[in-house]
């Protein structure tokens, strides 16, 4: 719906009284409007943005004061622990390092050396921006909530704290903006849908093998998801951003 459109109905609507806030209603139909990124992609984005931030607070909080959600934390440890089979452990293991620093660092450089070689000078910056930013916050909630890990049921002994999950964080940030460029990248529809399903395993995978292999509770891997996914938004905002600025410096 054009922003045209949108005015006339919040008109409508309103009545007489939309004559007096014609600049709100402008920029509420703008807010609202289809025909651009700037408007209603770029609103709900931002709602949520919000959204994630106020439910990242919430577990915070849980986590800190010892609400029911540690204690549902240490219900769903102890029941994978008690069903934990070796094999799906060493596969869990192969799969989580996938979120480690070294992985991601590593696919970091491969993706700026591609994004390099295709010409897309923007895209190295929003990828390192984006890498830098949610490893800091990883590291500042970590340093701010020390919470020990479950170290007696843990697969392999891990250091640091626990709460974010850092390879959740970082597998939500990285795979979610390289699979979203990639979907972006395809016309197909059928290739759309398989990147986004691969997209959406890879991360899932990586948060639930921290649980299974008990280096992270639940609500850890819950807020690095939810700190990932608002690095990733921050991602798609600048990535539709500059395609549009692109676009205007091109006509």
């Amino acid at each position: 719906m054009t922003s045209i459109q949108i005015q006339q109905r919040i008109r409508q609507y309103m009545g007489h009284s939309a004559a007096r806030y014609t600049g709100f209603v402008h920029w509420l139909a703008e807010r609202l409007s289809t025909e651009h990124f700037r408007g209603l992609p770029l609103t709900m984005l931002i709602g949520l943005l919000i959204a994630n931030t106020l439910i990242l607070s919430e577990i915070a909080e849980n986590v800190v004061n010892a609400e029911p959600m540690v204690q549902v934390d240490v219900w769903f440890t102890h029941f994978l622990f008690q069903g934990r089979v070796t094999s799906i452990s060493q596969g869990l293991y192969v799969l989580t390092w996938l979120g480690s620093a070294y992985v991601t660092v590593g696919l970091t450089l491969l993706g700026s050396y591609v994004l390099f070689r295709q010409k897309k000078k923007r895209n190295i910056l929003i990828l390192c921006l984006l890498m830098a930013g949610v490893g800091v916050f990883v590291q500042i909630g970590k340093r701010t909530f020390y919470r020990a890990r479950p170290t007696q049921v843990a697969y392999y002994p891990e250091t640091g704290y626990s709460f974010p999950s850092g390879h959740a964080a970082t597998a939500m940030t990285l795979y979610g903006l390289l699979g979203y460029w990639l979907v972006r990248g395809r016309r197909r529809i059928r290739n759309r849908w398989l990147v986004a399903i691969s997209t959406v395993f890879l991360i899932l995978v990586v948060g639930f093998s921290r649980i299974y292999l008990g280096v992270h509770y639940l609500s850890d891997v819950l807020g690095g998801y939810l700190l990932g996914s608002c690095w990733l938004i921050l991602g798609i905002v600048l990535t539709e951003w500059q395609r549009t600025s692109h676009r205007t410096e091109n006509k």
